[in-house]
């Protein structure tokens, strides 16, 4: 049986934006885990909303698509997790994933053998000196993660936890929050 993948697509002005970055995952996701190298054209399909997220759930083909809001949420309280969980593609079944969410905390930031990750909806990024960075191996190779390192703006770095002590900004990045700067934030260790 085929494990069901989903890209979130961000919609603006009824606009898929930066779909060529949703495209190539896609790409390499069917290529990897399905073994197809034809093409779902993310560029082709309908949108039906103004503002909000298109949700795309695939293996062979398309399977499903749906509009929706993008909920608001504040994120000041993380707690850092150690596992060892594999996520390279990204996949609708995500029980393994919010298994590790800690309940009175906003999200978490996995970390494996003291090196971090992600969150369970984000790529990362630390300040540190002055630049962005973000860990070289992430759970997920994120599409905004992607396109940020590609302008320049991002350089991919082994973060461990103890840069969390000595960060001077923290972000997290996904392609509905775009690049958020996470202020007035309490990380728990």
């Amino acid at each position: 049986m085929l494990k069901t993948c989903f890209e979130t697509i961000r919609v603006k002005e009824k606009k898929l934006l930066h779909v060529e970055y949703h495209q190539k995952r896609v790409d390499y996701t069917r290529k990897n885990l399905f073994g197809l190298d034809e093409r779902l054209d993310l560029k082709s399909l309908h949108v039906e909303i103004e503002d909000g997220a298109l949700m795309v759930d695939y293996d062979e083909f398309i399977q499903n698509v749906t509009c929706r809001e993008i909920p608001k949420r504040e994120f000041k309280k993380f707690k850092v997790q150690s596992s060892d969980i594999e996520y390279k593609f990204k996949y609708t079944n995500r029980d393994e994933l919010n298994s590790l969410k800690q309940n009175n905390y906003d999200d978490i930031i996995i970390s494996n053998e003291g090196v971090l990750k992600d969150t369970t909806i984000a790529n990362i990024a630390l300040m540190l000196d002055g630049e962005w960075f973000t860990p070289i191996e992430p759970l997920l190779f994120g599409t905004t993660r992607d396109r940020l390192i590609r302008s320049g703006f991002l350089k991919q770095k082994e973060l461990k936890i103890d840069d969390l002590k000595n960060m001077q900004n923290f972000a997290i990045m996904n392609s509905l929050l775009d690049f958020k700067i996470c202020k007035n934030i309490r990380i728990d260790f």
